[in-house]
């Protein structure tokens, strides 16, 4: 599964990322991304749709990076399994769900957006010194 493999890449670069306000602002966005992504992909269980942004999901801005290292990695591990989920118990293939910019996306379409966006924003992050 591509999410699992680029976990398994972005996982070091995270868990190795310097402790600085950018890369702590960076991972927190991942994580507010990803569980507000997550939390619409729900729709195609049943879910109510929620349409507000994806602050609500971020951890508070008072938060280590260690604590948003591991948000990140249950976030990832939480959309892994909603995967598999729907993978084993289908969904409605034609099912759009609205993305606040992109517009209708379908549920594949969706966990490609979580996938796509970490990948390409990681070069956002920085090392340790």
């Amino acid at each position: 599964m591509q999410l699992e493999a680029s976990r398994d890449r972005l996982l070091p670069r995270i868990d190795e990322a310097a402790d600085t306000p950018g890369n702590r602002e960076a991972i927190n966005h991942w994580v507010g991304i990803e569980r507000w992504s997550l939390d619409r992909i729900r729709v195609a269980q049943g879910a109510p749709f929620n349409a507000g942004g994806y602050h609500p999901y971020r951890l508070p801005e008072t938060a280590s990076l260690i604590e948003l290292q591991g948000a990140f990695r249950d976030a990832r591990a939480e959309t892994l399994e909603l995967a598999r989920q729907l993978q084993r118990d289908g969904f409605d293939p034609s099912l759009n769900i609205r993305h606040n910019d992109l517009g209708e996306l379908t549920v594949p379409e969706w966990f490609e957006y979580i996938d796509n966006h970490t990948v390409r924003e990681i070069v956002r992050l920085r090392g340790r010194s």
